[in-house]
């Protein structure tokens, strides 16, 4: 039982951290790329590789899978950061995105984590269910 509630807490904190560092940096390559106040077509392909580079990195630093981090960093972008950018007056500040960010990814780590918790785990002297 602890273990599964470890990896609940695990699952989400790495989740909560992948959504925060998606908003973040989202948001400031926006601002970086937009100083004429247009975003250009390639602009906007340009920021969408920084999820990808975000979910990368915590995969890498927390040895948990990057499809699991790369799904969750892209599905905050989706959801909370990008309704809240382009729907925007532009003068919000930077925490806004982050609390933004670290709500989403602990809200899409939820799956993840739920599964994690009620998979059975094969490890050796393990006679539970």
């Amino acid at each position: 039982m602890r273990n599964k509630i470890l990896k609940l807490v695990r699952t989400w904190g790495i989740g909560g951290i992948t959504g925060l560092g998606t908003g973040l940096s989202f948001k400031l390559v926006h601002d970086g790329l937009t100083t004429d106040n247009i975003f250009d077509l390639w602009e906007l392909a340009l920021s969408l590789i920084t999820p990808l580079v975000i979910g990368m990195i915590i995969a890498k630093c927390s040895k948990y899978p990057k499809s699991n981090t790369i799904a969750i960093a892209y599905l905050t972008l989706l959801i909370p950061i990008l309704g809240a950018l382009f729907g925007s007056s532009g003068s919000e500040p930077l925490w806004q995105f982050a609390a933004l960010g670290l709500v989403g990814g602990l809200a899409w780590s939820t799956p993840f984590a739920l599964t994690a918790a009620i998979s059975k785990t094969n490890s050796k002297g393990s006679n539970g269910p």
